[in-house]
């Protein structure tokens, strides 16, 4: 029994020394990586996040849409795929500058859909070791997460591992000259697939649906915590929409608007700006071309400048 005892302290007191020891090699790792979207974008955003003027945040629609240089030459997008609003809103938690322009691309579903429960905040969760804003949002969300990071090291790296060495070996681009834009260039059989799609398309019947009455509550408080974030920066705050051949109802664009009116936050739909009159606008029925982002970012850069 007594031994029994002894080779499991052992073993317990050897787990958590090795988790301890590898966290510490992914940790120096991770400060030094700068490239990728899994944590290098993160770390570039961070390093610089003070010292620009205008800043992108959103999803894939705002990764690939929007030249930050055309709107401010000290400007960067921390648009990524596959996020969404709870992960920008972490992120500019941890702004410090006075007087920035922060920009968020939100598409009028994602408000008021029911099922968003902010998971993509996790993904940051590696940050919280090194920012403390990021830290107390992700702990105010998922207060668990957080316990379980302090208890094991290296949980924070869970699924990120790889991705980490990849471009601590072979990074991907020059950081260095890199704004965070991702323009999409399709190539000719993408083109000949996505005109196939058109022709097979009734836009008519191509609309959003199935939404709630009433905003997701985790989107309502995300949203007011960016507004009362850039408030306290003395930030000029907007929300944007960008095109999209699935068109929204017009209930629902009144209903986002109404919303954005009466939280006092500016708004801007873009979601009809371009249509499908020019194929070499678009890579797929949500995702611009880089010839149509050029075209959408010059239309944003107009709008910021009438207001």
């Amino acid at each position: 029994m007594k031994k029994s005892l002894k080779t499991s302290i052992v073993l317990i007191v050897l787990f958590f020394a090795t988790d301890l020891v590898v966290f510490n090699c992914l940790k120096r790792i991770d400060e030094k990586v700068l490239t990728g979207q899994g944590v290098g974008k993160v770390n570039h955003f961070l390093s610089l996040k003070d010292s620009v003027n205008l800043l992108v945040f959103g999803s894939s629609r705002a990764l690939h849409h929007v030249n930050p240089k055309v709107l401010d030459d000290n400007s960067y997008n921390m648009g990524a795929d596959g996020k969404r609003l709870g992960y920008s809103a972490a992120l500019i938690s941890s702004l410090n500058k006075n007087e920035q322009i922060i920009l968020v691309h939100i598409d009028p579903k994602s408000i008021y859909n029911s099922e968003y429960k902010g998971e993509d905040i996790l993904g940051l969760l590696n940050v919280t070791k090194r920012n403390n804003d990021i830290d107390d949002f992700i702990f105010e969300n998922f207060p668990k997460e957080i316990y379980l990071s302090k208890i094991f090291k290296c949980y924070v790296y869970n699924g990120k591992v790889l991705s980490l060495i990849k471009n601590f070996l072979t990074p991907k681009y020059n950081y260095e000259g890199y704004i965070g834009y991702d323009p999409i260039i399709p190539s000719r059989g993408q083109k000949q697939i996505f005109k196939n799609l058109i022709d097979k398309t009734d836009f008519s019947a191509f609309k959003y649906d199935g939404i709630s009455k009433l905003p997701n509550p985790l989107i309502d408080k995300f949203i007011n915590e960016i507004k009362e974030k850039c408030d306290k920066n003395n930030s000029k705050l907007v929300f944007f929409t960008s095109p999209s051949l699935i068109k929204n109802e017009k209930n629902l664009l009144l209903k986002t608007k109404e919303y954005f009116k009466y939280n006092e936050i500016q708004y801007f739909d873009f979601s009809s700006f371009i249509d499908i009159s020019d194929i070499n606008n678009w890579k797929d029925f949500t995702h611009l071309s880089g010839k149509g982002a050029d075209l959408f970012s010059k239309e944003l850069s107009s709008r910021l400048k009438q207001n």
